[in-house]
């Protein structure tokens, strides 16, 4: 199987925290931003390089397979040794961005020293997605502590992927629009980087409380699940009402998630209703996700922010 150069970035377009009250998620791979391993000589490298980064991550790989926590196996000897010989990972995946720096890094891992690997050119079944989770799950683990393997399983993939539930995943098309209206989902710019376990934590301690968790299930679940159809489908016209109540209830009950100086052009996407904007992931910083259907007067609205096209319509 060829090993594949560049590893895109991921986007968690739908399904933030709801996922973790059983809802479904939809995840889609970002080309803007990637990574790819290159070599580089010794005179050549700067303190900011990843090869160093990529020993410690080599050691854990190792400790992994000697402890039998990975089903599929790796090649770390041959990793180790083209890491002595400069390997590192360039990435302009800012971390910490819930874009999928981390993801990108064990997706190359296991493209390029993987054995035996589930391959990622074919239409997968359930059972081989929920064991390429898992794998993904373990090796992203020492980035975070705890992973999902759903950001690696994306970058490596490079397809979008539905989240039905804990053991249910299936990838699907993302919607062709026949036509391009002027209006776009877009990536905004925060300007910091975000820390995604404290708002979880949050999140979770939230649920303990019947009247929050309550309203999880019976509004923000079923919102998420009628932006997911309505998204993949290309239907705007029902996405944008169900957008436009999905970013109301994120700035009524998930404050924390959202920086402070992003709260008045939050506000303001809902009063004018030109934009809508939602976190793109856990939130707290990094990148938050928007909606419109002026893209240019958007930009106007949304200035000094910067943004990214995720796709247009």
């Amino acid at each position: 199987m060829p090993v594949r150069e560049n590893f895109h970035s991921k986007i968690l377009l739908f399904g933030e925290y709801a996922l973790m009250a059983g809802s479904q998620a939809l995840s889609i791979p970002y080309d803007k931003l990637h990574g790819a391993f290159t070599f580089r000589q010794q005179a050549a490298r700067t303190d900011f390089d990843s090869n160093s980064h990529l020993k410690k991550y080599a050691g854990y790989l190792r400790k992994l397979l000697q402890e039998g926590k990975l089903s599929d196996k790796l090649d770390v000897s041959r990793l180790e040794k083209d890491i002595d010989n400069g390997l590192v990972f360039e990435s302009n995946i800012p971390p910490g961005y819930g874009l999928g720096s981390s993801g990108a890094l064990a997706a190359a891992v296991y493209d390029r020293y993987g054995q035996d690997k589930i391959p990622a050119d074919v239409v997968l079944s359930n059972e081989k997605l929920i064991a390429l989770k898992q794998t993904m799950a373990a090796m992203e683990s020492w980035f975070h502590g705890k992973s999902s393997g759903l950001d690696p399983m994306i970058c490596y993939l490079q397809k979008a992927v539905l989240v039905e539930g804990d053991n249910r995943l299936r990838t699907v098309e993302l919607p062709r629009f026949e036509t391009t209206t002027g209006g776009a989902v877009f990536l905004l710019d925060t300007g910091t980087t975000g820390e995604t376990q404290p708002l979880v934590n949050y999140f979770v301690a939230q649920c303990k409380k019947a009247g929050f968790l309550d309203k999880i299930k019976s509004e923000l679940i079923p919102l998420n699940t009628q932006c997911i159809r309505a998204y993949l489908s290309g239907d705007t016209d029902t996405l944008f009402p169900c957008l436009e109540k999905l970013s109301a209830f994120t700035l009524q009950y998930f404050h924390p998630m959202i920086p402070e100086k992003l709260f008045p052009a939050w506000k303001q996407g809902l009063e004018n209703r030109q934009y809508f904007l939602k976190l793109c992931g856990s939130g707290g910083g990094g990148m938050m996700l928007g909606f419109t259907r002026n893209f240019e007067k958007a930009k106007t609205y949304l200035e000094p922010f910067p943004l990214k096209t995720v796709q247009q319509f």
